[in-house]
């Protein structure tokens, strides 16, 4: 039963990982479209500080299952939520300091990462 609840949560990880990923990709490619590689690479980068940590995020978290690790799960969340919170930082402040990227591209990229973090999972609710 718990590995079955353990492998619903890499599951649903994997599809609100992968969901952010595609509309970022998307965001990028439209904005090619309208605007400039500048911008596209802006939107692009910006939302792979929101992805990226949140990949390293689901790898640190579902590690354990079980009520015999409980306290691993516990532990492993709270491990992969503060590195996933340092590396956004980190990675944000990278692309916002060394990169020649238009600050505004770069942080609206981040904010299609995050709010598809949070609406994900509300479209897979019924399929996993």
């Amino acid at each position: 039963m718990t590995q079955a609840l353990n492998a619903v949560g890499k599951k649903l990880a994997g599809k609100i990982v992968s969901t952010q990923f595609i509309v970022v990709l998307i965001a990028a490619l439209v904005t090619i479209m309208i605007s400039n590689t500048q911008s596209a690479l802006g939107i692009l980068c910006g939302g792979l500080t929101a992805v990226i940590p949140n990949v390293l995020f689901a790898l640190i978290a579902f590690r354990y299952a079980g009520a015999r690790a409980n306290q691993k799960v516990v532990q492993s969340f709270f491990l992969g939520e503060g590195v996933k919170l340092l590396l956004t930082a980190l990675l944000l402040i990278v692309a916002l300091l060394m990169t020649n990227l238009y600050p505004v591209w770069l942080l609206v990229g981040f904010v299609i990462a995050v709010t598809m973090q949070w609406i994900a999972p509300v479209l897979f609710l019924k399929s996993t």
